[in-house]
């Protein structure tokens, strides 16, 4: 078992309903978990062949936590934006 995780369950699940809200605002996302690290990757809108995918996110687990927890926050904002929720800062 993974002791040294760098993202908490409960992060991966804030993660996911980040993700289902992007979703339902009408943007593309493919969303990867797997042992080692998270990928999510967006398009605005609709998918198309014609458009090119915006933002990427990897978080590796188990590595360098800062680098991950900054890519995390990045990503939980950026889903937010496509997602149309308010931010009070």
């Amino acid at each position: 078992m993974m002791e040294n995780r760098t993202l908490s369950l409960e992060d991966i699940k804030l993660l996911v309903e980040k993700v289902h809200a992007a979703q339902q605002a009408g943007n593309y996302i493919l969303f990867r978990y797997a042992n080692y690290s998270i990928d999510v990757l967006t398009m605005q809108g609709e998918i198309s062949e014609e458009k090119n995918w915006g933002k990427e996110f990897e978080m590796p687990l188990g590595y360098d936590s800062d680098a991950t927890r900054r890519e995390y926050n990045e990503c939980i904002l950026y889903l937010e934006k496509l997602a149309g929720e308010e931010h009070d800062n």
